[in-house]
């Protein structure tokens, strides 16, 4: 009868390796051909800037740790059913043993992924917030401090554990590894929500401005201030499904087992996913990564170049064009959207009124006016 248990939970074991692989696998196929695309489109736009260079490696880099997290995965699946089938096999034994005791050490080096995406987070949310809120981007970025000490303190106590086996077997330092899985995942997601949450205020802030001044509902920047709100928000939610996750007992581990291969993927894919939506608002000439310069839509009239369009005895204002004057400076290139903007507008009287939100500085590129009558805002 013991045997027959035995069995049956080796049987379930399996079950769980096998679907574990599965669903992992599929999210892996979707992150390649994200990956794909993405470095396409970074080849396609040139690496001029010192950030766009740094974004694909960072995506690459990213992508090349899940993908050997997920071969390593493959071999751990095929020793174990190799293991499960004829256990006294000397030579299954042996791999399977090769494979599953450093098994450990790679579940906390993927760790990896989720400190670097939550540093892409991070860098966005600084190049989009003005400067006088920047200073509020410190509770992120301890956050994602406490984040990656704890991803070295399990890579550490995981390689301890391969050279001296059973050496952290002793309670205290089995405790201090699922405080640290946990604060892991409790501070990623903290970060993740703070700089989420400083994005959104600039978008209210924008969307506020642009109606106040214009009536308008919506324009392209505030689409795309919105496309990273939403998809920050989302992204926070796997945090929040992956530490309720640990909470959930299976027969065999918690369902967090089974869910930290995919938040792992989608970690990596975060940045080229959001990098593709954005460029599927706009034109390559129109967005780099996270927002490099988000166009607006030039309309030209042949008619007179004055400020007022006259149609019959009707007085026509000119379109009126909103945008975001994007930082330049270091470490901003290619990155985000800079927090000014400035106003054109029409007074009572037909005249032209400037009503700028701050004088551009000396770093910032002007826009050079088209021909034709364009107001910008």
């Amino acid at each position: 009868m013991a045997s027959t248990r035995t069995a049956f939970q080796l049987g379930q074991a399996m079950m769980y390796h096998n679907f574990g692989l599965t669903v992992q696998t599929f999210f892996f196929g979707g992150y390649s051909v994200l990956i794909l695309l993405a470095t396409r489109l970074f080849l396609q736009r040139g690496l001029k800037t010192l950030s766009t260079r740094v974004l694909l490696a960072l995506s690459l880099f990213m992508y090349i740790v899940s993908t050997a997290f997920w071969a390593y995965t493959v071999a751990d699946v095929v020793a174990a059913t190799q293991n499960y089938i004829d256990p006294t096999n000397v030579q299954w034994a042996n791999f399977f043993t090769q494979v599953s005791v450093p098994f450990t050490l790679w579940n906390a080096i993927v760790l990896v992924n989720f400190v670097v995406s939550d540093g892409i987070v991070i860098w966005r949310a600084w190049v989009i917030c003005r400067r006088s809120h920047r200073v509020y981007l410190l509770i992120p970025t301890a956050f994602l401090l406490l984040t990656a000490a704890s991803t070295s303190g399990l890579i550490s106590l995981r390689a301890i554990d391969i050279v001296k086996p059973g050496w952290i077997s002793r309670k205290p330092f089995t405790r201090a590894i699922d405080v640290m899985q946990l604060s892991n995942m409790t501070t990623s997601l903290l970060s993740n929500l703070t700089a989420t949450g400083l994005i959104g205020i600039e978008a209210w802030r924008h969307r506020k401005t642009i109606r106040r001044a214009f009536q308008r509902k919506t324009t392209k920047v505030n689409q795309v201030l919105l496309l990273l709100l939403e998809s920050g928000t989302l992204y926070c939610s796997t945090g929040v499904i992956g530490i309720i996750s640990q909470l959930i007992r299976l027969p065999h581990g918690t369902l967090n087992d089974l869910l930290v291969p995919v938040n792992i993927q989608l970690a990596g894919a975060y940045a080229p996913a959001l990098l593709l939506l954005i460029s599927s608002h706009s034109t390559a000439d129109e967005t780099e990564f996270l927002g490099t310069s988000i166009a607006v839509n030039v309309v030209t009239h042949p008619g007179p170049r004055n400020d007022v369009s006259v149609v019959g005895r009707r007085r026509e204002r000119p379109p009126v064009l909103s945008a975001i004057h994007f930082a330049v400076g270091t470490g901003s290139e290619g990155l985000g959207l800079h927090e000014t903007f400035s106003t054109f507008s029409l007074s009572d009287d037909g005249s032209p009124r400037h009503s700028p939100s701050r004088a551009l500085s000396g770093n910032e590129e002007k826009v050079t006016k088209p021909p034709g009558d364009l107001h910008y805002v």
